[in-house]
């Protein structure tokens, strides 16, 4: 069957809408990702761009300036949709003064006419710089957790910069000028190109979103919505395999059982909007102190916090420890206009001999006695050092 360029043009655009509408209507469903906007923008316009395209067969105003420009913008916003998706800070102004560049360029051709040549050699050119840029972005600013769509969407752009690339280098050959079939059959490749390519693109950016729902689905799965920090399960799951790494290599490890004292207290008096805030006070806090390296923070129970140091003996830890409750006794938590009193009481454990179960119960033992010898104060399992046992 034979299709002629109004036939694959029609194509084309039925495609680029499909898309769009597609893409429009994901992104009023997942509010969450910005990016899927941005891509959907960028569909509209290049649908746009081929409709300018299409219908100006005589590349005058319409089609080599608004055509041109359409297309720039819809690169500049298919990188800045890649760039919002994998968390790289880029300013749309460089995009944007990319495109102002090519935009001065295709009026120039436009008012001089340079040739054929040189028009498909800039062509080309815009077409691998922004395929250059994306791919840039896409495979050496993704996290490791998105590289496989990543990886896919930067192959689909490669394909896109060399065909683009070999056909200037075919529109540049002595013999194309002077033959209007070879002529006939690039614009004829172009579109068919540019239909194909469009899918891909779409389908690599719906991998991308499909691994990032993915990645935020498992990534709020362990996380505490209310402090941000690891949840029970979460936090126990990475600090029993520290512990258990450290032990298999002779070292020591610490945990710390830390709870906010009375806390049921505030919620009653102030209301739980106000324990909220305590929650978050407190874990600003223990941020703020300089922990070891490879330290572990997760929300154990309600206003009850464990806290692993791995490859840290028991002495360092109750250094800590105190540094954690004097600062929090120091600091009261700001709710509005009021200032809310917190103190915590912390159970110390540490020893290369136990694991992570064995750290637990004595730490929660330790912290028993915090509790029970009038709290505001640190224990550590075995003894109470008298430089930490405060009334």
């Amino acid at each position: 069957m034979h299709l002629d360029l109004f036939t694959l043009g029609v194509i084309g655009l039925a495609v680029g809408a499909t898309i769009s509408l597609s893409f429009t209507l994901l992104g009023l469903v997942l509010r969450g990702l910005p990016a899927l906007r941005i891509w959907a923008a960028a569909f509209w316009i290049i649908t746009l761009a081929g409709l300018a395209q299409g219908l100006d067969e005589r590349e005058t105003f319409l089609s080599a300036i608004v055509g041109n420009v359409l297309i720039a913008i819809a690169n500049a916003a298919m990188l800045m949709g890649i760039a919002v998706h994998v968390r790289y800070p880029l300013r749309w102004r460089w995009p944007l003064l990319l495109s102002g560049l090519f935009l001065a360029m295709q009026i120039g051709f436009l008012l001089a006419s340079p040739g054929q040549r040189v028009e498909a050699l800039a062509f080309g050119a815009r077409s691998v710089v922004w395929d250059a840029w994306m791919i840039w972005v896409l495979l050496r600013r993704s996290p490791c957790d998105l590289r496989v769509s990543c990886v896919f969407t930067a192959l689909v752009f490669g394909s896109d910069a060399v065909f683009y690339a070999m056909r200037s280098i075919v529109m540049v050959a002595p013999a194309t000028t002077s033959q209007v079939l070879l002529a006939t059959q690039l614009i004829t490749a172009n579109y068919l190109f540019a239909i194909f390519c469009t899918f891909l693109v779409s389908t690599g950016f719906t991998l991308m979103l499909a691994e990032r729902l993915t990645l935020d689905l498992r990534s709020m799965a362990r996380t505490d919505g209310l402090t941000g920090l690891r949840n029970r399960n979460a936090v126990i799951e990475d600090a029993r395999q520290a512990v258990e790494t450290c032990r298999a290599q002779g070292c020591t490890s610490s945990v710390l059982l830390l709870d906010l004292d009375r806390f049921k207290s505030v919620n009653d008096s102030w209301g739980h909007d106000a324990g909220d805030e305590v929650l978050r006070h407190f874990v600003k806090i223990v941020h703020a102190v300089q922990l070891p390296d490879g330290a572990l923070l997760g929300r154990y129970g309600g206003e009850e916090f464990l806290l692993v140091l791995p490859g840290i003996d028991a002495a360092q830890a109750i250094v800590a420890a105190e540094e954690v409750r004097s600062r929090v006794a120091a600091l009261p938590a700001l709710h509005g206009e009021l200032r809310i009193p917190v103190t915590t009481s912390v159970g110390v454990a540490g020893g290369s001999g136990l694991d992570f179960n064995g750290l637990i119960t004595a730490a929660d033992a330790a912290l028993y006695r915090a509790k029970h010898r009038g709290r505001n104060r640190v224990e550590w399992a075995g003894f109470r050092p008298a430089e930490t046992a405060l009334g």
